[in-house]
């Protein structure tokens, strides 16, 4: 299977780290036709300017692109992602300011969509109106939580890239978020 994803560099890092440019990366790289700016702003619930903001710096980190119109209205602003999936982490490497961006920004991007999905369980089919939200605190030294921490990755990696690549838009399948958090917990 080939390998659809690319690791993201330190300016696209910066420029994913604001809510709405997770989102808007996340619709420009399902469709294989290009979105205009006013399709964007309708999924998000974003004014049209905002969005051609955030294109902007997507556009300057190399991620998305203008492209023509399908239908060759010049007029449309239209956009794709460069890449069809952006892998986005820090770790020790990673210059802590961005780091800190990244934390706050893939956490607020959690959270809004927790509440998305909430507002609308009630009107979602019957096999979607669940999700699985937990919680535990438990004892671990340093060493087994860098373990865990690779060993959950490793079960999101294969259900995001294994299985999840296999699917399209239309076949059935429904995008879903994979949202891991483990932390030292402070009382």
């Amino acid at each position: 299977m080939t390998n659809n994803k690319h690791d993201a560099d330190l300016a696209q890092l910066r420029a994913v780290s604001h809510p709405t440019r997770i989102r808007i990366m996340n619709i420009v790289a399902a469709p294989a036709d290009a979105l205009t700016v006013g399709d964007i702003a309708e999924r998000t619930g974003e004014s049209a300017g905002t969005i051609s903001y955030h294109l902007r710096q997507l556009a300057k980190a190399g991620l998305v692109e203008q492209v023509p119109s399908p239908d060759g209205d010049a007029r449309k602003s239209c956009w794709r992602a460069t890449t069809p999936k952006l892998v986005v982490h820090s770790d020790q490497s990673t210059d802590p300011a961005s780091a800190d961006a990244l934390a706050r920004s893939v956490s607020a991007t959690v959270s809004e969509a927790r509440i998305r999905y909430r507002q609308a369980e009630s009107s979602l089919p019957e096999q979607w109106r669940h999700s699985l939200d937990g919680m535990t605190i438990t004892r671990l030294t340093f060493e087994e939580a860098e373990q865990m921490q690779q060993e959950l990755m490793a079960v999101a990696d294969k259900w995001a890239n294994t299985i999840g690549d296999r699917h399209v838009e239309g076949d059935g399948s429904e995008q879903v978020m994979i949202a891991l958090s483990a932390f030292r917990y402070l009382d």
